[in-house]
């Protein structure tokens, strides 16, 4: 009897130490991505994310995002102070709520993170069309992976009327 219960107080150790250990790897992944992509350095933000972000997301910010986006303004924005405000894990996946202030606005979102390699990484995975179409009445087709998932996107003075 005294086994069993020496047998479960350390199971049950083992499992809040492990929930502390994921709590504390998924808080640090969320803020070191955050931190990173919140005052635009991107090459740090890879060692926090998915091997989907790291291929989609993050090429997207880096070359088509910021080359696009008005440097004054970018010189603005920064810095960006993250305040992490509650978060959820669940297994594999975990939920973290976030505020992000900087000199010119405060926003709020939510962030999520896998288990990749054992490790808790940030997923925010860049859906990337596989075409693109320009239909005669001013629409536009695009389409994810199979034909199954397209969006019909008509021009505003269409859809306006």
């Amino acid at each position: 009897m005294k086994t069993y219960r020496i047998l479960t107080i350390a199971l049950l150790l083992l499992t809040l130490a492990s929930c502390n250990n994921d709590k504390r790897q998924v808080l640090q992944a969320a803020q070191g991505y955050l931190d990173a992509t919140g005052n635009y350095r991107i090459d740090e933000a890879y060692q926090y994310a998915s091997k989907e972000t790291r291929e989609t997301t993050l090429p997207y910010i880096t070359n088509i995002i910021l080359p696009a986006t008005d440097s004054a303004f970018l010189a603005n924005n920064v810095p960006a102070s993250i305040e992490i405000d509650s978060l959820l894990i669940n297994s594999d996946t975990a939920w973290v709520a976030y505020t992000k202030t900087t000199p010119i606005k405060t926003l709020s979102n939510i962030i999520c993170l896998i288990k990749e390699d054992n490790r808790w990484v940030v997923d925010v995975p860049l859906a990337i069309p596989s075409s693109i179409q320009m239909a005669p009445n001013g629409a536009t087709q695009v389409t994810y992976g199979s034909d199954s998932n397209t969006t019909t996107m008509l021009p505003l003075s269409k859809a306006n009327q």
